[in-house]
């Protein structure tokens, strides 16, 4: 190396000041851990053996009350069974503490990574519940939410070994507690995923709700929930029956605002029959026309168009999305017969 350089080519000053940053910053992450330690931000090691982790927790409307159901996860290497949980007080945080108290383990919500909201809560205390997990030393903000039909906690209940075993971010139409509450913030609308009991101990896709700072709006099936797929840019491996007979599976969708225009691309390959564009065109632009018809921009539709025309934001925003113009491409890309 040159005089006054090490073997790397720093001088040799910018090296140890490089050093003496890292060792401050790894002190000052210290600092920061170790004073979320002390004011019970994060569990203690020795605390480990004594929580109960929990995988999902339900919220439910019970009269005056509310009632909390929650299901432990599993290690499958030591055969365990998922435990319910059950708690009621007149708030969440106070069904929240009377989780713990039929047991000896503490059970700890930093491990959830499902919110599932029951129907009658949605509809009159959406807010308080997710700003209950913004405020709440263990929830996250990266929760993913749901909503049920009927009773939430009755619903996780009978699908506990499901719940337990199954990650929520498996789930590609996973939206967090943190991006709904942004929106609601706002004093936006949202799109939240329903889940439903299958009567055979599992939960599934029941379509979509539309919420906003009051609480859920309305549920979207049908073709409005496909619709509402397509505008989230979902709906890979849908399978498409066509007036002909015909059918197409799905392998791409981008969905975009611009201008006064709401643009799709559907790509597709034939599963039945040979599957034509202009037919995959017209489903794809009757499921995103049903669920604008109900006028709520859960997708920040105003904001997408504003972004390319900021002069003209004044007469964007709040636009009645019920009269953006629909444009569906769709494109079959082969066979998935002749593939295989």
């Amino acid at each position: 190396p040159a005089p006054g350089q090490t073997e790397t080519g720093l001088p040799e000053a910018g090296k140890s000041e490089e050093a003496a940053m890292k060792g401050n910053g790894w002190a000052l992450l210290l600092a920061v851990v170790l004073a979320a330690r002390g004011v019970g931000l994060l569990p203690r090691g020795r605390e480990m053996e004594e929580l109960t982790l929990v995988s999902a927790l339900a919220a439910d409307r019970a009269g005056a009350a509310v009632a909390v159901t929650a299901v432990t996860g599993v290690r499958a290497s030591q055969d365990e069974e998922p435990q319910v949980l059950t708690g009621k007080g007149q708030s969440l945080a106070e069904a929240c503490r009377g989780l713990g108290k039929k047991g000896s383990a503490v059970p700890y919500l930093g491990q959830a990574d499902r919110l599932l909201v029951g129907e009658d809560l949605a509809r009159t205390g959406l807010w308080e519940t997710l700003d209950f997990v913004l405020t709440d030393r263990e929830l996250r903000l990266d929760t993913l939410l749901y909503i049920v039909r009927g009773s939430a906690g009755a619903a996780l209940s009978d699908a506990a070994a499901q719940a337990a075993k199954e990650g929520g971010t498996e789930d590609p139409r996973g939206r967090t507690v943190g991006e709904t509450l942004s929106r609601l913030a706002e004093g936006e609308y949202a799109p939240v995923p329903v889940l439903e009991p299958d009567g055979d101990g599992a939960l599934e896709p029941a379509g979509w709700a539309a919420v906003g700072p009051e609480g859920l709006v309305r549920f979207w099936t049908g073709e409005a929930a496909q619709g509402a797929e397509l505008l989230a840019g979902l709906g890979k491996g849908t399978v498409v029956p066509l007036p002909d007979g015909s059918a197409a599976a799905l392998t791409g969708v981008r969905t975009w605002a611009k201008d006064g225009e709401v643009r799709c691309t559907l790509t597709a390959q034939s599963v039945r029959g040979e599957a034509q564009e202009a037919a995959l065109e017209v489903w794809g632009e009757r499921q995103i026309r049903a669920v604008l018809s109900d006028r709520l921009d859960c997708w920040g539709l105003d904001r997408e168009r504003g972004a390319l025309r900021p002069w003209a934001w004044g007469h964007i925003e709040n636009a009645p999305v019920e009269e953006l113009a629909v444009k569906v491409t769709g494109r079959i890309e082969g066979s998935y017969e002749r593939r295989s």
